[in-house]
């Protein structure tokens, strides 16, 4: 019995520490300090751009793991990890993570195929299934919901949505909630 309460207290603490959204929620940053934010690291966000779009193998960059450009096409097989390798060395990815360290990109960035929408995560809590992320987003296609203020913006029927605000040329900001 010692044991079990040892081992549920040790993964709440760490939990806790972790900073597990889950049981800490954090407010997204507002618009104002995206599109503040966007200002001051312009040349950042281009250099990530590009860097992003060279490296077509990538579908997803961030602190802790990588994804293949190709990754949902990949999974419909067994094994789709064998034999699919990211072709980017540790020290490219190593420029990404410094440059969404200056940036304050918290989840990194992602984008696959052709790369046509490339969404920067500036901020995202829950999980993957149900939570919500704010971010910028890079697209050569105009999105679907444009907002004036993603701040106060909620979808009419309380369902899952993305809405955007645009910033400039084909730069938005977006809102991802998932109900």
């Amino acid at each position: 019995m010692y044991r079990l309460f040892t081992i549920i207290f040790v993964l709440v603490v760490g939990l806790l520490f972790s900073g597990c959204d889950l049981i800490y929620e954090k407010d997204h940053p507002t618009d104002a300090e995206m599109i503040e934010t966007f200002k001051t690291h312009r040349n950042e966000f281009e250099m990530l751009l590009r860097m992003f779009r060279e490296d077509r193998s990538l579908g997803r960059v961030a602190y802790e793991f990588t994804r293949t450009s190709n990754f949902f096409e990949q999974c419909e097989e067994a094994d789709c990890w064998r034999g699919k390798e990211i072709e980017v060395t540790e020290k490219r990815l190593a420029e990404y993570r410094k440059l969404f360290s200056t940036i304050g990109l918290e989840s990194g960035m992602e984008g696959y195929g052709k790369k046509k929408s490339i969404a920067f995560l500036a901020s995202s809590k829950g999980l993957s299934i149900t939570g919500s992320a704010k971010g910028y987003m890079y697209t050569t296609e105009k999105p679907h919901t444009i907002v004036d203020d993603l701040d106060r913006y909620w979808s009419p029927d309380g369902k899952s949505f993305m809405a955007f605000r645009y910033i400039e040329e084909n730069w938005y900001m977006f809102f991802d909630y998932e109900d």
